[in-house]
């Protein structure tokens, strides 16, 4: 991805490869000057943990996981998701998938599980009232990124977002995606429908 170390961000277009930003541990006060980018994990693509692109195609992976998932989260929170959408979590990362690992600050969460009275009091009892561990990110842990040579803070929603594929030579988490339909989400996108990015692929889709 660095092609230019400690390029300066120019325009309102995606920062660019070389940008580097200077954060530092909130716990340790160590200070990182790396680049970052945004890594986009959508629900239920842990399937491919189990699997390497010479034992299942992206094919296969892309109809078990919409059989599976496609309507799983309407089912479970009707009132917030639409039948075909599923979840996207965003994470911090190095251009490599290295480095960091934290939540994307500013991204939607995951409702939170519904729980028995028992659930909820055990919950509480370890996570805080405010839910702690859905609400912590890359600013809980660390300063706030700013540009290696201008000095100017980050704006998250002009970090590039990682590419994933699922072939002989990658084999990201949900890369299958990407591989079949050469779509990838938008900077801290909150939902991918996958009926809409399924059918303008001309991939199977479960019918409503």
């Amino acid at each position: 991805m660095t092609t230019n170390p400690d390029a300066p961000p120019t325009t309102v277009l995606p920062y660019g490869p070389g940008n580097r930003w200077t954060y530092s541990s909130k716990q340790s006060g160590y200070t990182h000057t790396e680049e970052l980018a945004l890594v986009a994990e959508l629900s239920g693509t842990t399937l491919t943990d189990d699997y390497s692109p010479d034992e299942v195609g992206a094919h296969d992976l892309w109809k078990r996981w919409v059989d599976q998932h496609a309507d799983a989260l309407h089912k479970e929170w009707p009132d917030q998701y639409r039948p075909g959408e599923v979840h996207i979590t965003w994470g911090i990362a190095g251009p490599d998938r290295g480095t960091v690992a934290e939540y994307a600050p500013h991204a939607r969460r995951y409702p939170e599980p519904r729980l028995s009275p028992a659930e909820e009091e055990a919950y509480r009892t370890v996570f805080g009232e405010d839910g702690g561990k859905f609400q912590e990110d890359f600013l809980t842990h660390f300063t706030h990124p700013v540009h290696a040579v201008t000095g100017e803070r980050i704006n998250w929603l002009r970090l590039p977002v990682l590419d994933s594929g699922w072939n002989t030579t990658r084999a990201n988490q949900g890369g299958f995606i990407q591989e079949l339909t050469g779509w990838k989400p938008s900077p801290l996108q909150p939902t991918m429908d996958v009926r809409q990015i399924g059918a303008a692929a001309g991939l199977y889709v479960p019918p409503l």
